[in-house]
């Protein structure tokens, strides 16, 4: 097979007809997402950690990552041990995540953000760690089943000589305001673009869903990069693959942008069903708190709990700054009348909050 030669953007063929009434619906449930999550009982700072972790195990995971997301979360209270590189992938995708918000601050989207996204992703030597970290390829890569070879791959990149020039095109296409197209079309077509053009040796497919949230907030269609739809995606990994691949091979780009806005439409309505469900938790957390700790450092607790829902005394006396016999003995409380739950250890007990931890699997 030989490497593809991509079409530059934008394109002037679109039938938006053919998707319009999808386009519709996921504009109005995101703006919905949006609202809930603004007027929630949780402040966004406290409720972005288990999402943005939820969205990393979930992208990490289409790429045959097995990790759920109590692993992760336990592996960050064994301090000196070493982590499973699975897990170290799933962390460093939650780093690339942060950095990217904090990077749009500064920075316009696009190649200084896509290569430090890329080295934060394969630092701490996880998979991938000799593939050009923060590089773009100067080499051809071919994408198929494993063991398949250049003449047998599914999908054959364009030639390493034009990355550069081809993530160009993007970054003036992502970047330009004045042409009236709709962020989540945009987005659609940036996405399989930046798949298409594939411009790293490893880790494009998890640095292209970093942009997706990255691009939203970017064009203020969201507050703040918290519209993941990993999760959406992984449940349909192999239909998101095939319809990539239409619009290299058959030009089916109204059919891809198609299924790529419902499975936002799809991933937003089960974001608001979640939001209202956890805020729903929390108050009944906080006012259970309330009537067996007559401490308004109890609030603490339950906030910092659905922030990092699983934690020992020594990690909610840091987030909370309680000294960590106060944090024991209302753990103990809370434990007492099933708020949360532990391992029963009787040292070192590691606490769980499946309240909030069954919503995030």
């Amino acid at each position: 097979m030989n490497p593809f030669v991509p079409k530059k953007l934008p394109f002037d063929d679109l039938n938006l007809l053919y998707f319009m009434n999808e386009l519709i619906e996921a504009n109005k449930n995101i703006a919905r997402y949006q609202e809930i999550l603004n007027s929630s009982k949780i402040s966004w700072d406290i409720l972005i950690n288990p999402l943005l972790l939820q969205e990393a195990v979930q992208s990490t995971k289409i790429e045959g990552t097995q990790v759920t997301i109590d692993e992760v979360l336990e592996s960050e209270l064994e301090n000196n041990k070493e982590k499973d590189d699975n897990v170290t992938e799933v962390l460093n995708y939650y780093k690339a995540l942060v950095f990217g918000e904090d990077s749009l601050k500064r920075l316009p989207l696009g190649t200084r953000i896509f290569k430090k996204l890329h080295e934060i992703l394969m630092s701490d030597n996880v998979r991938g760690k000799n593939k050009s970290p923060g590089e773009f390829r100067r080499i051809q890569n071919f994408i198929g089943p494993t063991g398949c070879t250049v003449k047998t791959a599914t999908f054959v990149p364009p030639e390493p000589q034009l990355v550069d020039d081809y993530i160009s095109n993007l970054e003036k296409y992502m970047n330009d305001r004045d042409d009236a197209i709709d962020p989540l079309i945009k987005i659609a077509i940036i996405h399989a673009q930046f798949e298409t053009i594939h411009p790293f040796l490893d880790g494009n497919g998890r640095i292209g869903r970093i942009l997706i949230p990255l691009y939203l907030y970017d064009v203020s269609l969201i507050d703040a990069p918290n519209f993941f739809i990993s999760d959406t995606l992984e449940k349909d990994k192999f239909r998101y693959y095939k319809m990539l691949n239409d619009t290299r091979l058959n030009n089916k780009w109204n059919e891809w942008i198609k299924f790529f806005i419902e499975s936002i439409n799809e991933q937003a309505k089960k974001n608001i069903n979640v939001l209202k469900i956890i805020n729903n938790n929390y108050e009944e957390s906080i006012e259970t708190a309330r009537k067996l700790v007559k401490n308004n450092k109890i609030i603490d607790i339950v906030e910092m709990m659905y922030r990092v829902p699983i934690f020992n005394v020594n990690k909610m006396a840091e987030l909370t700054g309680i000294q960590s016999q106060t944090c024991r003995k209302y753990l103990n409380v809370l434990e007492s009348n099933n708020v949360i739950f532990s391992d029963g250890k009787s040292r070192g007990k590691t606490y769980y909050n499946y309240t909030l931890l069954e919503n995030l699997r």
